[in-house]
């Protein structure tokens, strides 16, 4: 049996997401029945300082060994790195991304992939010159109910499809959770339900075919 294939990882951020997406790469693949491939943690940067990327670390239990870096430079020019997984705030993905790619890194960009149309045909366009990996973290995209949806509609099974109305919400006090400078609200910030929670409930009704005249 081939030794699984080794996805050398760079986490772009500390932040709430960053620290569930670690720790569930830091699992054993055998939890989730995968043998042909696993994920290191090789390096971790925070723009505040390379201690709390010491400390992000430590809380998510990364094996030792791995850089800890005070700039997004600095991660982007490790060669240790592979693939970086970007979990800045909204506002600041092209950036983030572009920074990367220019780098020669792949990325896995975390939703909302950019702010515009026009700041992610720039990114699919830079990613295409340098024969790079792009994809934007959408989770509900690979749910077994999401891909059994598509298929159901690409097979005809549900006829022509004209419309498609989803919902995804949560019943918080948004004003009393976040207030107003957290990224979830902070328009500076690009925060907002439109970039951060209809990304969840459209994937699974994404077309696989765009030419498919079934969409």
């Amino acid at each position: 049996m081939s030794s699984p294939y080794t996805v050398r990882w760079g986490i772009m951020a500390t932040g709430m997401i960053a620290d569930l997406f670690v720790k569930d790469l830091v699992l054993d693949p055998s939890t989730r029945h995968v043998s042909d491939v696993k994920h290191e943690v090789k390096a971790v940067a925070s723009s505040s300082s390379a201690d709390r990327a010491k400390k992000f670390l430590q809380e998510c239990k990364v094996p030792a060994g791995a850089a800890a870096y005070g700039s997004y430079e600095e991660l982007v020019n490790d060669k240790n790195v592979d693939i970086v997984y970007v979990a800045t705030p909204h506002s600041h993905h092209y950036q983030n991304t572009m920074l990367c790619l220019e780098a020669g890194k792949h990325v896995l960009c975390e939703k909302a992939f950019t702010t515009n149309a026009a700041q992610a045909k720039k990114l699919i366009e830079t990613a295409k010159a340098k024969n790079l990996f792009l994809m934007e973290a959408v989770w509900t995209r690979f749910f077994p109910l999401s891909v059994q949806v598509r298929k159901f509609i690409e097979d005809g099974n549900l006829g022509a499809v004209h419309r498609v109305i989803a919902d995804n919400s949560f019943g918080d006090n948004v004003e009393e959770k976040y207030g107003t400078s957290h990224r979830m609200v902070n328009m500076d910030l690009a925060g907002g339900c439109l970039l951060d929670r209809k990304k969840l409930s459209t994937p699974p009704f994404s077309p696989i075919n765009p030419s498919n005249p079934q969409f």
